[in-house]
């Protein structure tokens, strides 16, 4: 009697180690997924401030003080474009006067709201932020909810200051 050949297929056991290791290489991939994810959605807001920093002190040396784009004072009165959160769908620029006497242009669809504060010296600066009030100063904010989770994640940049300030800095980063 001739022996048996075996078909040429997969066993069960195979297939289910086969189903294992593509299940944890996914589990290990869409946390880092998301996290570059992240970090290209805040790449707009970085290069927005970056953008109205420059303009501030353009601003500055044309007009002697800082441009009062979003309001004059704390971030609780600021008016913010666009008005309402975006999330994490972009949404459109809404141009205003403020916006295009500083000299920004749209930035396009946006996923974070923007602010720009400014004061005389003598003004009291937005709460938390270590500016001085002896000189003319300004705050630029960007305010995002990345993942439609409710939780507002910003960045600030200052007059008198090189950095940026992340709110989630101490909680790894994004939210």
């Amino acid at each position: 009697m001739a022996p048996q050949r075996r078909s040429a297929g997969f066993t069960t056991i195979e297939l289910l180690i086969g189903v294992v290791i593509v299940g944890i290489l996914a589990a290990l991939a869409v946390p880092t997924f998301k996290g570059y994810v992240y970090r290209s959605r805040v790449s707009e807001a970085v290069t927005v401030l970056n953008e109205i920093k420059a303009r501030q002190e353009t601003y500055r040396s044309r007009y002697g003080n800082y441009a009062e784009v979003s309001g004059n004072g704390d971030w609780v009165s600021a008016t913010f474009t666009p008005s309402s959160a975006p999330g994490p769908q972009a949404v459109a620029w809404p141009s205003g006067a403020g916006w295009e006497e500083l000299g920004l242009s749209s930035p396009g669809p946006v996923r974070f709201r923007y602010a720009t504060v400014a004061g005389p010296p003598g003004s009291t600066p937005p709460t938390n932020s270590n500016l001085s009030n002896r000189d003319f100063w300004f705050a630029a904010q960007a305010r995002g909810d990345l993942d439609g989770d409710g939780t507002t994640f910003f960045l600030e940049v200052y007059s008198d200051s090189r950095l940026m300030y992340n709110s989630a800095a101490g909680i790894g980063g994004y939210e």
